[in-house]
């Protein structure tokens, strides 16, 4: 079971990983000086510094997991190729020893893997060369969730296809990553879960593809809601045409579905949530309370 986390609960020691693609490295010298100006010790994978294989980067990613001096896991950055570590990773060592790994986009890959694979509780939050080279307050909100904090305020426009608060399991990701893994063993059941999904440089197509997969889940019924956080940069059409491509699909929702929330894509703060976890979501008030898993008080 993976241990909680509470109140008195200090991240100390960061591992910075690249599962993914190669990180610019002025960017990665200025995330950590970021990270270390918060008091923590930032451990540089060889990933950061070196261009390695898969077997190699999935080799780092356990040993990481494995020592005991690294309080949690953050990735450089997204790009693309995280999913190919999948095949090589030990689950039973890492289930072994569980931590907090963060990222977002191309990461996503490895955060719904390593959920569903083992149960450990991810986080969806910002990169070091994406967002902590200088955005402190992305930084100061990752370090609050993962030392504890059980809510999470939010800003920024929001829109409801049908209104309600949500409570239920939190699956968070990047849509095409999330509709990648589906039907692999690297996924899992969607029970009881709310789906936080955002996309980056799409065209109007893909996304419109992919939605409909999302509103014709086998397990669609079963969802306790969806948020569709925001996407960006997309390649033929503007966000309102989006916007209408949603209302289309999801207006006759039996859950609550919005459109909304600041962990997508762009040039601001972002909040860092925590990926399997139970949670109940005011959209309207702003604020996310991260809850105890029922099935652990049975």
């Amino acid at each position: 079971m993976v241990p909680k986390r509470d109140k008195n609960t200090t991240m100390r020691v960061a591992f910075v990983s690249s599962p993914a693609r190669f990180p610019d490295q002025i960017l990665l010298s200025r995330g950590i000086k970021m990270m270390e100006s918060k008091n923590l010790k930032v451990i540089k994978g060889r990933s950061c510094s070196v261009y390695l294989s898969d077997q190699e980067k999935a080799r780092e990613l356990e040993e990481a997991f494995a020592n005991p001096e690294v309080d949690f896991i953050i990735a450089s950055r997204g790009g693309h190729g995280s999913f190919r570590l999948l095949e090589y990773l030990d689950w039973e060592r890492i289930k072994q020893n569980p931590k907090p790994i963060v990222g977002y986009s191309d990461i996503t890959a490895l955060l719904l893997a390593i959920h569903f694979k083992t149960g450990i509780i991810t986080y969806h939050g910002p990169m070091v060369t994406v967002e902590l080279d200088n955005d402190e307050k992305s930084l100061e909100n990752m370090l609050a969730v993962l030392n504890g904090e059980k809510v999470i305020h939010f800003a920024g426009e929001r829109e409801a296809i049908v209104p309600g608060k949500m409570t239920g399991r939190l699956i968070v990701g990047n849509l095409s990553l999330f509709k990648t893994l589906q039907g692999t063993e690297y996924f899992g059941s969607l029970k009881d879960a709310i789906l936080v999904l955002e996309d980056v440089g799409e065209s109007r197509e893909s996304i419109e593809r992919m939605v409909w997969g999302i509103a014709n889940l086998e397990e669609y019924e079963e969802l306790r809601g969806i948020i569709f956080a925001g996407f960006t940069n997309i390649r033929n059409a503007d966000f309102e045409e989006i916007i209408e491509i949603l209302k289309s699909l999801f207006s006759d929702s039996p859950f609550p579905v919005w459109i909304g929330l600041p962990v997508f894509h762009g040039d601001f703060p972002k909040l860092t949530l925590p990926v399997g976890a139970w949670v109940s979501i005011d959209m309207e008030k702003g604020v996310i309370e991260i809850l105890d898993d029922p099935l652990l008080n049975n």
